[in-house]
């Protein structure tokens, strides 16, 4: 199980705590009632759960099946269990697909519907056609993938900010396009990679923002998106090219399906000829290219060290392996690909029928999921086991068995 904090964008944002639990409920139910199912065609009304990750504490929109909640002020209360991974996302869970958020929420009102609309419509997107398919993209972290994004991202702010029907507006549509292309014919793989990511966060974004009325809010999130991009950067440029395509092209998502490129169809809908490398260079030095080129090669000498030191705690030093078949939890606005060795996580939570792993200070995971590595614990025979920022909790029937002659282990099964 893959469970990512689809919504942390806007958690981060969150400066004081948001409603309690039953208030947000009552919330989100409001807000699916007042989109009405107008963007997609059907309702994005679900079952909720509200987590408190600390507490394992649980609100629910309505009783679970095996009767663990209460009804307790206009929600249903009880214990959420402790193998469960927690995060913003669509799980299943005591025979339901369930809407889940963390507390603490957002305080900001138009955040948290953004918040609530995201994930009820990921619950829906499978049945809308468009099941979700997971997709790294490694590229937009290299230099010149870096480079390109963040001119299209800054030729869709521009275009957004520009009158609905004016020459301006289709301009600066073609610059982002020229720049999305130039990326496209530097990766050969970015173009179904990226596709697929904004058909998943993407679409489930610009749903949000588009039922919030906070279109107003992605020109100040364009501009500070953050590195690194490789599974953030659809939660700017998919809702950026889908509210564009609600101004020229209203209804446009009964059309869209698992075979849809969002940008193509803003190409089309603004008329826009295919975009050449004289076009890409043109609208780089429009939108400041050469600043942006100069920054972007300082921050890769600083990735660069980056990844030399994670080589060497992960790679070259000793470490704890837990193995393939393992759940995730972590935030996808702050791993690093290393290629042709993994994908680094700053934090991340890791669980197995070996028991849980909560890891605050980096772990290193294979692209092929085939096993997950932190730092070689302190103690292996202590109970619970620490390492350097992360602490394992084992399941009876298991253990750390050492591996090789560097103080290398592994979570294994115990031998009688």
């Amino acid at each position: 199980m893959i469970l990512m904090s689809a919504f942390c964008l806007w958690a981060q944002l969150a400066q004081e705590p948001g409603p309690t639990p039953q208030r947000a409920i009552q919330e989100a139910k409001a807000a699916w009632a007042k989109e009405g199912g107008r963007i997609w065609g059907r309702s994005l009304a679900g079952p909720l759960l509200i987590v408190d990750p600390e507490t394992r504490r649980v609100w629910a929109s309505e009783p679970d099946g095996g009767g663990l909640f209460k009804s307790e002020g206009g929600a249903y209360t009880g214990l959420f269990p402790e193998n469960a991974l927690t995060a913003n996302t669509v799980t299943k869970w005591d025979g339901k697909d369930w809407i889940m958020l963390v507390l603490p929420l957002p305080n900001d009102e138009k955040q948290r519907t953004v918040l609530y609309v995201h994930e009820a419509w990921h619950r829906v997107q499978a049945d809308l056609g468009l099941p979700m398919r997971d997709s790294f993209n490694a590229h937009m972290d290299t230099l010149d993938g870096r480079y390109w994004l963040q001119l299209e991202l800054r030729a869709l702010a521009n275009a957004l900010g520009a009158s609905k029907d004016g020459k301006e507006r289709q301009s600066w549509v073609a610059a982002a396009l020229a720049c999305r292309q130039r990326r496209r014919q530097l990766f050969p793989q970015a173009a179904e990679a990226e596709r697929l990511l904004e058909l998943g966060e993407g679409l489930a974004e610009y749903t949000g923002l588009r039922a919030a009325g906070a279109k107003e809010y992605l020109d100040e999130r364009i501009k500070s998106a953050a590195k690194p991009f490789a599974r953030s950067f659809a939660y700017y440029s998919g809702p950026a090219y889908g509210l564009l395509l609600d101004d020229k092209q209203p209804g446009w998502t009964s059309k869209v399906n698992q075979g849809t490129d969002i940008s193509a169809l803003a190409q089309k809908a603004y008329k826009i000829a295919a975009p050449t490398k004289a076009d890409a260079e043109n609208a780089a030095s429009r939108l400041g290219g050469a600043e942006l080129w100069a920054r972007e090669e300082e921050a890769e000498l600083q990735k660069k060290q980056l990844i030399a030191k994670i080589t060497k705690t992960f790679v070259d030093g000793s470490v704890l392996i837990i193995p393939k078949g393992f759940g995730i939890q972590f935030n996808p606005s702050n791993t690093e690909n290393i290629e042709g060795v993994g994908v680094y996580h700053p934090t991340a939570t890791y669980m197995g029928e070996w028991g849980r792993l909560e890891a605050s200070q980096g772990s290193l995971r294979r692209q092929d999921w085939s096993e997950a590595r932190v730092a070689s614990p302190t103690d292996p025979k202590a109970r619970p086991v620490l390492g350097p920022g992360w602490k394992l909790d084992l399941a009876p029937g298991w253990c750390l068995e050492a591996i090789g002659d560097n103080g290398s282990f592994k979570i294994a099964k115990e031998s009688y």
